[in-house]
């Protein structure tokens, strides 16, 4: 049974993800830029109600 255990899959985690890095940052000032608005509706919605 202690065999069985020893036997290791291959990690998820291996695989290399390639993406540009310009790609990368333009998705990252995205969802930057989604969560400003988002969070500046509900601030907006808690101050006027």
């Amino acid at each position: 049974m202690s065999k069985t255990l020893e036997i290791k899959k291959p990690s998820v985690w291996k695989g290399e993800v390639r993406a540009s890095f310009k790609k990368v940052i333009s998705f990252d000032l995205l969802f930057l830029g989604l969560g400003m608005v988002i969070g500046a509706g509900i601030i907006t919605a808690i101050l006027v109600h």
